[in-house]
Formats: C-alpha cells, sequence, structure tokens
C-alpha cells in the first residue's frame, strides 16, 4: 500500500482515536478523523448522507488518496428491554449501523477506482452475544457484524479489505474510567497497542485477509 494516502477516522474520540492518528501518522499515513462534535469540516453527522458525500467530495478535492476507513461511531445503550423506545431504537442503530453503511457506500467506489484498499469496523462483546439491558446496543452491533460481512465477500474482488474487530473489553481512556470505573485490578486493553493491531489489518497481504478479529485483554500476572 502506498502511503501517501489518507485513512478517515469515521467516530474520533480520545483514547483509541488519538492512538489510531498517532500510529498511522507514524507509519505515514494522512490522517482525518471526523465526529459529530469535531469542528469545521471535520464536524459530520454521519447518519446524513449529504454529509457524508460531502465529507469525501472534500477529501478528492484536499487530501491524498483514500487508504481506508476505520469506523468507530458508535453511540453506548444500557437499559431494560421494557424502558427502552422505539425512537431510542432507532437512534443507537443509526449511530453503528447507518453511519457504516453511508460510509461504505462512500468509500468503495473510490478505494475500488484507486485499486483497492482497507475498511475497519469497530464492534463490540455485543457482536456476539446480548446481555441484560442491550437489547438496543446488542441489536445494532449484530446487524453491522452482518453488514461487513456482505461488504467483505461482495468487494473483495475490487481489493477491499473489509475487517470487523470485535473489541471484547475496555479500552483505557478518560471516559472508560468515568463510565465503568474499572479497578486497578482489571484487564483493560491499551489503545497503542489497540491501534499497532489496526495498522497490521490495513497493511495484510489479500492471501492472509482477516475478515474478523476478536480482541480480548488479558490481566498482567504478578
Amino acid at each position: 500500500m502506498a502511503k501517501n494516502r489518507t485513512v478517515l477516522i469515521a467516530g474520533h474520540a480520545a483514547g483509541l482515536g488519538e492512538a489510531l492518528r498517532a500510529r498511522f501518522q507514524s507509519a505515514g499515513y494522512g490522517v482525518v478523523s471526523v465526529s459529530r462534535s469535531a469542528p469545521s469540516p471535520w464536524g459530520v453527522d454521519l447518519t446524513d448522507v449529504a454529509a457524508v458525500e460531502r465529507l469525501f467530495q472534500h477529501l478528492d478535492q484536499h487530501c491524498p488518496p483514500l487508504a481506508g476507513v476505520i469506523h468507530n461511531a458508535m453511540q453506548f445503550h444500557r437499559q431494560p428491554l421494557m424502558q427502552t423506545s422505539p425512537q431510542t431504537l432507532e437512534a443507537v442503530w443509526k449511530s453503528m449501523v447507518l453511519t457504516a453503511f453511508n460510509t461504505a457506500q462512500a468509500a468503495i467506489p473510490r478505494l475500488a477506482k484507486t485499486g483497492g484498499g482497507t475498511l475497519i469496523f469497530s464492534g463490540a462483546s455485543g457482536s456476539l452475544k446480548a446481555g441484560p439491558g442491550f437489547s438496543a446496543f446488542s441489536a445494532s452491533k449484530f446487524a453491522l457484524r452482518g453488514l461487513t460481512q456482505a461488504m467483505a465477500r461482495e468487494h473483495a474482488a475490487d481489493g477491499i479489505h473489509v475487517a470487523h474487530v470485535v473489541i471484547e473489553g475496555l479500552i483505557r481512556s478518560a471516559k472508560t474510567t468515568e463510565r465503568f470505573k474499572p479497578d486497578a485490578d482489571s484487564a483493560l486493553i491499551e489503545p497503542e497497542a489497540l491501534a499497532e493491531q489496526y495498522l497490521h489489518l490495513f497493511e495484510q497481504p489479500p492471501s492472509v485477509w482477516t475478515e474478523e478479529l476478536n480482541i480480548r485483554p488479558t490481566a498482567h500476572t504478578r
């Protein structure tokens, strides 16, 4: 993969987002991060297909050709089923599945035109199993996993590597500490180590493309 190309981080957040930016930049890629809260032109609602197309047109005009996309957009939600409204279910689904769909539809033609590239979609434990209170979250993560599997089989011939990363654990960050309050002995995923795995997926030869990668932290032995 030529390094004078752009990696789009769709759904940037502190922790993993910063680690991804640093690691891909150090490997020679240009990195563009977008989120709803970012300043213009990188403040993008990825559920809005017109806004996504404007984003990619901006990339076409101002950045090197696209190398691929890392899709991290999500809305964490935990609530009992009977308290979850249809509107909430739809909003959570849009945050993970519609954003992935819109981003992929914009990226795939551009990648195919320039010889291929990589699309990585971040999953979670809820991509594989659903626990109490996670009906909306897991329904959306299950759907995202299915979407990536279809993409992988449909566009491999275009030179596009689609990978789904099942992150079965908490990533170390200030938000993780605030939301989950892990204790000192909790096994956490180090964002820099996870970013290294994403870079490895980007640079895999086609004969050994990984379609799904499971990440699970293990506590250090003492």
